[in-house]
């Protein structure tokens, strides 16, 4: 009998078993007073309102301060509402490295670094656009573009093919490089009291990989190629109820992240991050958070062998309606 080589169980197989496991033993501890992001009080749950207009008697034996931040947000917030929508912008300040190497249709390909080779900035500002759709307190769709570009001039270290063109050692050229996303994913909330929440994540991810490479005698390339990308991961917010009258500003903090190797290319991110979320009207809400976060792709599919990593500080800014 011929032998078949070790049994190889897939790690993405491993992380959704984890994550799947780590939901259920979640929904255990799952509270019926959880309330929507914009809401922090329940008719159905007097008893745990703590707040009151100003005026009227209360359970709640705070400070005056905290009274008249527990009551305006009564005012502003919607207690009824079970969904929200919003739209945001991020400006990412972000570093890049790695390599890139695409085939010729003849199968020859010769790795250029970013920065060493193509001489690729490493510190840009960089802009991502999203929408979110909350629904039912537990459950999130949202929707992420992300256009990021970045071109320099540089030079080959060696003799090589770029997906065709072919390059000599120390020829001076100067590439486009765009690589733009559109994400459609979900998030799960199990809620840990009213405080903390934890959940699944997953997502799935259209990447369109452009690139241009011009030699200094003319000669030039365009390689393109699109590549669909899943991802499973998970998330966890904490908000704090109880803060006095900071508590109008709504503050959180937030962590995820999200990995998956797929059909040899694997894809993986994570952030963390802390904001606030005031009212800017009654039914509108404005978010502004600041983080990190980290995005890498590493791997090959079909002609494109790359290893790149995209990182560092980011700011949000939405409207949550």
């Amino acid at each position: 009998m011929a032998a078949r080589g070790p049994t190889r169980f897939p790690c993405a197989f491993l992380t959704l078993a984890f994550i799947l496991t780590a939901a259920t033993l979640a929904w255990a501890w799952d509270q019926p007073y959880r309330f929507p992001m914009k809401v922090r009080a329940s008719r159905d749950y007097p008893a745990h309102m703590g707040i009151s207009s100003i005026g009227t008697s209360s359970g709640y034996m705070g400070n005056g301060w905290e009274s008249v931040a527990g009551a305006s947000k009564m005012e502003v917030l919607c207690p009824t509402r079970g969904h929200t929508f919003a739209l945001g912008m991020r400006p990412f300040f972000s570093t890049v490295g790695g390599s890139v190497k695409a085939l010729s249709r003849g199968g020859e390909g010769t790795f250029l670094n970013l920065y060493g080779h193509l001489r690729i900035p490493m510190e840009k500002t960089l802009w991502e656009f999203y929408a979110d759709l909350r629904m039912w307190d537990k459950v999130s769709v949202r929707f992420e573009y992300v256009p990021w570009s970045w071109s320099g001039q540089g030079h080959s270290g060696t003799d090589g093919n770029f997906a065709g063109l072919l390059l000599t050692q120390n020829q001076g050229i100067s590439s486009n490089l765009h690589i733009t996303t559109f994400c459609l994913g979900g998030d799960y909330d199990v809620s840990f009291g009213r405080d903390l929440t934890f959940g699944p994540n997953g997502d799935v991810s259209l990447i369109k990989w452009n690139q241009r490479v011009v030699t200094e005698e003319g000669g030039s390339v365009d390689f393109s190629q699109t590549m669909l990308q899943p991802s499973i991961g998970a998330h966890v917010r904490y908000e704090p109820m109880n803060t006095g009258y900071f508590s109008w500003f709504k503050p959180y903090l937030e962590g995820r992240f999200g990995w998956m190797s797929f059909d040899g290319l694997g894809q993986s991110t994570w952030r963390m991050a802390a904001g606030i979320a005031p009212p800017a009207s009654r039914n509108v809400d404005a978010g502004f958070e600041i983080g990190y976060k980290q995005w890498k792709l590493d791997g090959n599919r079909k002609r494109l062998f790359t290893d790149i990593a995209v990182e560092g500080l980011y700011m949000d800014f939405s409207l949550r309606f």
